[in-house]
């Protein structure tokens, strides 16, 4: 069940603009404070990579560049996952972003 829902997923990603396309969520962060959040702009960015466009990924949201192979390896190694120093790391590298995103 959780394939299926996820092939639908990525079809209606794949099939609808999140840009021009009513129906897909807000950031509420980013309605109350009119700053980004860390994950600001992943759909779009999700949304470019499923047709092929990398550099329009990158400027929707680079951090998925490094957060998503940060999660694959947490997949195949959960002991790396479970270290403290991972996740005091996820968690800087995660603020560093989001105070980046906003500053520059």
């Amino acid at each position: 069940m959780l394939a299926i829902a996820g092939a639908i997923g990525i079809f209606i990603l794949y099939r609808f603009d999140p840009v021009t396309t009513r129906g897909f969520p807000q950031c509420v962060f980013h309605s109350l404070t009119g700053l980004q959040c860390p994950g600001c702009g992943t759909t779009r960015a999700l949304h470019a990579l499923l047709h092929g466009n990398v550099a329009a990924a990158w400027h929707f949201n680079a951090a998925l560049f490094f957060f998503a192979p940060f999660a694959g390896a947490a997949r195949v190694w959960p002991r790396f996952a479970t270290r403290p120093a991972t996740a005091w790391f996820a968690v800087a590298a995660t603020i560093a972003w989001w105070i980046g995103r906003n500053v520059f």
